[in-house]
């Protein structure tokens, strides 16, 4: 053995403690982040997953610190107790592997007979090691032969179909078109799993444990890159699993939509009672006047008839003019900005969060350009500038007012307020903001992110005066009711 062997073997059996307690607490940092991030209304593959992924976690950490605390408790309890302690400890491992062993065997089908085949290998063993214990064996070696079948079986079996299972999971998520770095994430989860299940499950104890039996060639222990490779997985699993909350920000934009629509269902109906039906019935109206004027007052019904053409006349063009500004998408704010925070995340690493709080109103082309380009230069200004993780996008309605607001948590303007050298993008903003009549507020401290939120009226159509007359008032005033035709 060569002074650098001697000296990580003096290094790492010192540091036992520490590193079995390192490497129990990286199994629960990957339970608690899974299972805090799991979403059960989630319609994923991925989130039906989840809780045997946690629960890997969870026992795996239970039973690695099981090799901390049961040696302190031989000094206090009775040998019975330290046997039934020792034998718990194995009924967690196996816990753990059949946990892993399954959930890559769901990673990759949805068959049902290879879970109930590793459940049922999971009750025979664990029904051997309880008859074990109970017949005296030695819980030392009880463990040695209990790792030796174990750990190829289903450590390094379901590691390595949980490897390309997550391989698997990727291009699903990818054909979403979901932000890439997920996937890039998911991608770095299997190859994370590939290497913990040849560490995990194919280097065993060939003899039974001891103070030294625990490390591996050249004085490294084993232990160390299953620590590393787990440690991994949890870091790539709470970056991936964010895909439950781009699902959950998917969902309202969605219910944004369903509401806009409803809104404008309302409209139409609204428009045409008050406008459409309204004017047609009003020419509808003269035209009946004016034939029954055509025999003493011709020249008066040819008046009528004349108006009755020109009002049928303007009501073809305000139908065509709601065609057009139907499908030129007009109002449609909220997906606009949606579409844009899609494309822009698609670009970078950060996550933009996108809050559609209230109805949002109905906005000319021009005024919906105006206020697309006022967010996306100031999301790129969040993502180029403020060194930042997370960008959220807030379009909210208030009572006679619309609020647009982009805040990220980056470190913030530099105490002057300046902006970067010769950059127009606040200048942009500024002007696009006076174009729409509204108010720009900018705040920010030092390492405590910026907000750039504009203000605009609620609405750029302007409201119907009360008094204003309708074609059907305007017939009536001019020829009297007639009881054939009852007002709408």
């Amino acid at each position: 053995m060569t002074e650098i062997e001697q000296w990580l073997v003096s290094l790492f059996t010192s540091n036992r403690v520490i590193l079995l307690a390192m490497y129990g607490q990286v199994f629960f940092v990957l339970g608690l982040s899974v299972a805090l991030q799991w979403r059960r209304e989630s319609r994923l593959e991925l989130a039906r997953l989840a809780p045997l992924l946690a629960a890997f976690g969870f026992a795996n950490s239970f039973a690695i610190w099981g090799d901390i605390f049961i040696p302190l408790q031989r000094s206090l309890l009775d040998a019975s107790y330290i046997q039934q302690l020792e034998i718990l400890q194995l009924l967690l491992m196996l816990i753990g592997f059949v946990l892993l062993a399954t959930l890559g065997v769901r990673l990759n089908s949805q068959q049902r007979w290879p879970q109930h085949l590793i459940l049922l290998m999971a009750i025979v063993g664990g029904a051997t090691l309880v008859m074990a214990h109970l017949s005296g064996a030695d819980s030392t070696l009880l463990r040695l032969r209990f790792e030796q079948i174990a750990r190829p079986l289903f450590v390094f079996g379901g590691g390595m179909a949980a490897a390309w299972g997550m391989r698997r999971a990727a291009e699903q998520v990818q054909a979403l078109a979901l932000p890439p770095h997920i996937v890039s994430w998911l991608r770095v989860a299997g190859i994370a799993f590939g290497i913990y299940a040849i560490f995990g499950g194919l280097f065993i104890p060939l003899q039974p444990p001891s103070e030294e039996s625990y490390l591996s060639i050249w004085g490294i222990p084993v232990a160390l890159p299953r620590l590393l490779a787990i440690g991994t997985l949890a870091w790539s699993m709470i970056q991936a699993l964010s895909i439950f909350r781009l699902e959950l920000q998917r969902l309202r934009e969605e219910q944004g939509r369903l509401r806009a629509l409803a809104t404008d269902r309302e409209r139409i109906g609204r428009e045409l009672h008050d406008g459409t039906i309204q004017a047609i019935y009003g020419a509808g109206l003269l035209l009946e006047n004016g034939r029954a004027l055509i025999p003493q007052q011709p020249k008066v019904a040819e008046q009528a008839l004349s108006d009755a053409m020109r009002m049928l006349d303007q009501t073809i063009k305000d139908i065509r003019r709601y065609i057009f500004e139907l499908s030129e998408s007009e109002g449609q704010l909220a997906e606009l900005l949606s579409t844009l925070i899609n494309d822009l995340q698609e670009q970078s690493n950060l996550s933009i969060e996108y809050r559609l709080e209230g109805t949002i109103p109905r906005y000319s082309a021009e005024v919906c350009n105006h206020m697309v380009q006022i967010a996306r230069e100031a999301i790129s200004n969040g993502m180029k500038h403020s060194r930042g993780a997370q960008i959220i996008v807030e379009l909210s309605r208030e009572r006679d007012s619309l609020r647009l607001s982009v805040s990220d948590d980056g470190r913030g303007l530099p105490p002057n307020g300046g902006y970067r050298p010769g950059g127009r993008g606040m200048t942009n903003i500024k002007t696009r903001t006076n174009l729409l009549g509204g108010e720009l507020h900018l705040t920010s401290r030092p390492g405590g992110g910026t907000t750039v939120e504009v203000v605009i009226p609620a609405s750029d159509e302007p409201a119907a005066a009360s008094d204003e007359q309708t074609p059907y008032d305007s017939a009536v005033a001019a020829f009297g009711p007639r009881s054939a035709l009852p007002k709408p």
